[in-house]
């Protein structure tokens, strides 16, 4: 026994067994939130459960149709998730194990390829900022594609950072809310892929990116579709996790985007798409049931210069289209194999 217990194996295994035994969402500390876009606090609860059934509530902004869980975990709480338990909770919620590094890695780089190439025309060359950028390997992919990138990476799990830097792409490791407070000089792009949702002040991340940005710079931002995830699965909870505080619908994201200031260019949404585009599109390395947005940061326009003002008409169609009985019957017509005979007939 003394034999296995000095031995580095033993005590990485009891160091994971301490962290998964550690992590309890029902004890961590919760903090109340109103809306991040417009400020309200007047919403409609659409599920109190989420994907692997914890106590979590999620609602949705009577005012401005925002979608966001609330009460949430404290700022501190999340700081150490994303630290030391985010890859092992992923893989509790998916009952296996993620890949390893070294092929996310290659998965990511694959993506940033294919992201150059389908967005060369927005790429601007100089720094480009990826907030959220994992192991770095889709700004490894970028640079690739556009060899004058400039490359900073941001991420707050220490061996995910340590891994990017590690493959030369310069990376802090840090939460968004703390790397924000340091200057960086004039960014000429800005990206958020598969991070946004993940953010605990989306608001502040827009404006900053805003700030940071030269004059005709572009903000990219690649981000689950919560109303596609939902509506593929056939229920509301399938789209809720605790490390995604907000969740989008193309309407929010780009109202969101502009409210800030910004004036979209881009906006490519794989919803409608049918399963010969989306098909050819993972091939090419790009993930799917995403929203991809590119914004330009305009001349002579002050951020926030766009005002939040009410927009019920989206939170009223988003509450329609995520009302439960809705959601199933939509799941049961376009995404269940009773009618996959239908769809292929139609060519859906």
């Amino acid at each position: 026994m003394k034999i296995y217990e000095s031995s580095q194996i033993y005590k990485y295994l009891k160091f994971i067994c301490d962290i998964i035994k550690m992590f309890d969402y029902d004890s961590a500390k919760k903090e109340n939130i109103p809306c991040n876009l417009c400020g309200e606090d007047n919403f409609l609860v659409l599920a109190t459960r989420s994907k692997n059934n914890l106590d979590v509530q999620t609602c949705l902004c009577r005012n401005c149709g925002l979608i966001y869980i609330n009460p949430r975990m404290t700022k501190g709480e999340y700081d150490n998730y994303y630290k030391y338990y985010y890859r092992i909770d992923r893989s509790n919620i998916k009952s296996k194990e993620e890949a390893g590094e070294e092929k996310n890695f290659e998965n990511a780089r694959k993506f940033g390829n294919d992201l150059a190439t389908r967005l060369a025309q927005y790429l601007n060359s100089g720094l480009t900022v990826d907030i959220g950028s994992s192991i770095g390997g889709i700004l490894y992919g970028l640079r690739e594609i556009i060899p004058g990138l400039e490359l900073l990476g941001v991420e707050p799990s220490v061996s995910e950072s340590n891994h990017a830097n590690l493959k030369g792409i310069k990376t802090i490791n840090a939460l968004f809310e703390d790397f924000a407070t340091k200057p960086i000089g004039q960014a000429s792009n800005i990206l958020c892929v598969q991070t946004f949702n993940h953010l605990l002040d989306p608001r502040m991340f827009l404006e900053w990116s805003y700030k940071n940005l030269k004059s005709g710079g572009n903000l990219i931002i690649a981000v689950k579709n919560f109303r596609h995830q939902v509506r593929k699965a056939g229920f509301i909870e399938a789209g809720v996790q605790i490390d995604h505080p907000y969740m989008f619908a193309p309407e929010t994201l780009k109202f969101f985007v502009e409210a800030v200031g910004f004036k979209v260019l881009y906006l490519d949404v794989d919803e409608y798409k049918n399963r010969k585009e989306l098909w050819v599109q993972r091939q090419e390395g790009m993930h799917r049931g995403h929203i991809r947005i590119v914004a330009e940061k305009p001349e002579n326009v002050s951020a926030g210069s766009n005002q939040v003002i009410m927009v019920p008409r989206v939170y009223r169609k988003l509450r329609l289209q995520l009302f439960r009985p809705y959601v199933k019957l939509y799941y049961f017509v376009f995404h269940s194999s009773r009618f996959g005979r239908v769809r292929k007939f139609f060519g859906v």
